[in-house]
């Protein structure tokens, strides 16, 4: 796979993970540690999450790049996905005014 290729594919899966309207899988960022992690559904009303580090190094760097430049920001209350987990806020592509 080229890496435009890739790039491609890693931005159609964040357009879908950072979705306002898409519960699950969505991309957080760590309020403790600042470490990014998709979380999904994990069935019977429970939610998991697995970090950034565990897909291609190409995510981890984009997705820093894009949350560096602006282009993703924070968008709701900190949360926690089980008791004793990080507390998480979820990551949203920013609205380009018109």
């Amino acid at each position: 796979m080229t890496d435009s290729a890739a790039i491609n594919e890693i931005m159609l899966a964040l357009k879908k993970w950072t979705d306002e309207k898409v519960h699950s899988p969505s991309l957080l960022v760590s309020t403790d540690n600042g470490s990014f992690h998709v979380a999904y559904y994990a069935g019977m009303g429970s939610y998991d999450s697995v970090p950034i580090e565990n897909y291609s190094p190409l995510y981890k760097s984009k997705i820093e790049q894009l949350f560096k430049n602006g282009e993703l920001s924070v968008s709701g209350r900190a949360f926690t996905l089980y008791p004793g987990s990080d507390r998480f806020k979820k990551l949203i592509f920013k609205k380009k005014s018109s």
